[in-house]
């Protein structure tokens, strides 16, 4: 069963009639069944873990989930169970964060070892927490910048490579960087190709090459959006660590514009017979050189309409393992 539809399994207890008081409705996961979810009497979706001590660790209450550590709970299956667990619980109904709560604590299980330790558990459930506190924090980047970045992964033919060179911060100068070269991408909602760019990030360092990946789309009525390309996206990738990655950079650049997410779509076709690259070298800018002493934080706009793109038989050239993720 593939992860993106561990949600089913949640909104299949939500049409079970209730269990007898005291107990919780709940399923075993498919990769793992001494792992379950649940449902809470609001009708938020709620792991069970299994621990072995009722004692271990403080409990964790946030404005948007909560975990107890070490509770003896009793669930109904297929059958009355009882047992210790650590309970984690999302609060909220929102239904495209439950499916993002649901991918990443399934991602994070999905990693443990067959004998974890409750302090494995913890330090695990601690990064689900450390996730999720960026929910509380302002966006650092638009959802159509993020939207753009995430095409480019989406239609790149190897997405795995793509993620682990993103970046690691979103103030970083490039969005994407394997440690050799980078790629920058560019968004429009104009019909011409013209974007604003800081005086750093076109004067790379010489010993890098940098290509500007540029894409024009516009906000639609029926679209596609962030979360149907991250789930179209992790259709093509194995690896759960990448898996990880890959929704850990999206919440933190998205942080509470995360319940706007499900509501804004842009034109997918358009984008994608937009994409162009262009090698930095060739783009309108200013030489550092021209900048007086003092002056700093440069930002310009350049038009990339008259400039020529880079094609396949280019990219050849630049014999760089980033660059030859690009689809042209």
């Amino acid at each position: 069963m593939k992860k993106q539809t561990l949600y089913e399994l949640f909104v299949e207890l939500q049409q079970r009639e209730k269990p007898v008081e005291g107990y919780y409705a709940a399923v075993s996961l498919p990769f793992n069944k001494k792992y379950k979810i649940g449902i809470t009497e609001d009708g938020y979706p709620i792991f069970f873990v299994p621990s072995t001590s009722t004692t271990f660790s403080v409990d964790i209450n946030m404005e948007m989930i909560t975990v107890l550590f070490g509770r003896v709970c009793k669930i109904y299956d297929t059958s009355c169970s009882e047992n210790i667990y650590t309970i984690i619980t999302l609060k909220t109904g929102d239904i495209d964060i439950q499916k993002y709560f649901v991918d990443i604590v399934c991602i994070i299980l999905e990693q443990l070892p067959a004998n974890y330790s409750d302090i494995t558990l913890a330090k695990e459930i601690q990064k689900l927490v450390n996730l999720f506190s960026q929910l509380s924090q302002p966006p650092r980047k638009t959802i159509q910048g993020l939207w753009a970045e995430l095409l480019l992964i989406e239609q790149s033919t190897d997405p795995n490579y793509l993620i682990r060179s993103w970046h690691i911060d979103v103030n970083d100068k490039y969005d994407f960087n394997d440690g050799k070269d980078k790629l920058e991408v560019k968004s429009t909602t104009l019909p011409q190709k013209i974007h604003s760019f800081s005086i750093e990030q076109l004067n790379s360092n010489n010993n890098s090459n940098l290509i500007i990946a540029s894409i024009n789309t516009s906000f639609v009525g029926q679209g596609v959006n962030i979360f149907e390309l991250k789930d179209r996206i992790c259709n093509r990738i194995q690896d759960l660590q990448i898996q990880y990655r890959l929704n850990e950079v999206i919440i933190k650049t998205i942080g509470n514009d995360i319940s706007k997410v499900s509501e804004m779509y842009l034109d997918y076709q358009s984008a994608v017979d937009s994409i162009a690259y262009f090698d930095a070298k060739d783009i309108p800018s200013i030489s550092t050189e021209n900048i007086p002493v003092g002056v700093n934080n440069v930002h310009f706009d350049s038009d990339l309409s008259g400039i020529p793109s880079i094609d396949s038989s280019r990219i050849i050239d630049y014999q760089s393992e980033l660059f030859n993720c690009i689809r042209l």
